[in-house]
């Protein structure tokens, strides 16, 4: 293999890495409830063919604050699935944004002042539930859910023993989502992120990923340094061709 070629696979392989991504969705709760939370009756993207990726780490946009609101919950274990964000370099340094009791329509306001981050929890009324917060050794993060059977699931799925719990969906304009219940629609836009999560171990999973729905606003997806360097590398070793070849 020439080193151009071998340059493009690299380049390909980081494509693949992030493409390859995609897990299956089992059912047609997850579709069904986005469906049903869509003006129009029919969400315009397909559970299994339109997940987004880069999923597993992200940051706050520059505003530096953000929003979660949970769209809904069909879960047996709904009641007791808390939710929230850990530390990239620590996962057991956590802040919870969702706790069991937290019904469909609760928002969560995430605001970070430096290092220190801080978790505002609403119910589906506006109600002033609770505030928390906690310092991270970095403004990146990871998003988590922890379960009534000691199982706490990651968006880094290589905390997972490689199993993806979290699957995401980017807006694209296309649809009008009431995302509270609340019967106001509002557009989805690239700057809304929908995260759909599978609260079962994978021996025991149903793969409906329609366990905890959650819609994100002010939150940044940012690519994992692996796939940075490997594509970083494919995109130098075209350069280096092309001047070869000049």
């Amino acid at each position: 293999m020439n080193f151009k070629k071998f340059a493009m696979t690299l380049g390909f392989a980081a494509f693949a890495a992030t493409a390859s991504a995609n897990v299956v969705v089992q059912g047609s709760a997850l579709q069904d409830g986005l469906d049903a939370a869509t003006q129009s009756g029919t969400f315009s993207q397909d559970v299994n063919l339109n997940q987004y990726n880069p999923s597993s780490v992200w940051t706050m946009d520059a505003v530096g604050g953000g929003t979660a609101v949970m769209m809904f919950e069909l879960a047996g274990f709904a009641n007791q699935n808390t939710f929230g964000i850990y530390d990239i370099n620590n996962v057991g340094n956590t802040l919870q944004l969702f706790d069991g009791p937290a019904a469909a329509g609760s928002r969560a306001t995430l605001q970070q002042i430096g290092s220190n981050f801080v978790a505002t929890l609403f119910d589906a009324n506006g109600m002033f539930l609770s505030q928390t917060q906690q310092t991270l050794s970095s403004s990146n993060f990871g998003f988590y859910l922890s379960t009534p059977e000691n199982n706490t699931f990651y968006s880094q799925v290589g905390l997972n023993n490689g199993d993806q719990h979290m699957i995401a969906f980017r807006g694209t304009g296309a649809d009008m989502i009431d995302a509270n219940g609340d019967g106001n629609y509002n557009q989805f836009t690239s700057e809304n992120y929908i995260l759909a999560w599978e609260d079962l171990a994978y021996a025991n999973s149903d793969f409906d990923f329609a366990d905890m729905v959650i819609m994100v606003n002010g939150f940044v997806p940012v690519p994992e340094p692996g796939t940075l360097a490997l594509l970083g590398l494919g995109l130098l070793g075209l350069g280096a061709a092309r001047r070869r070849k000049a």
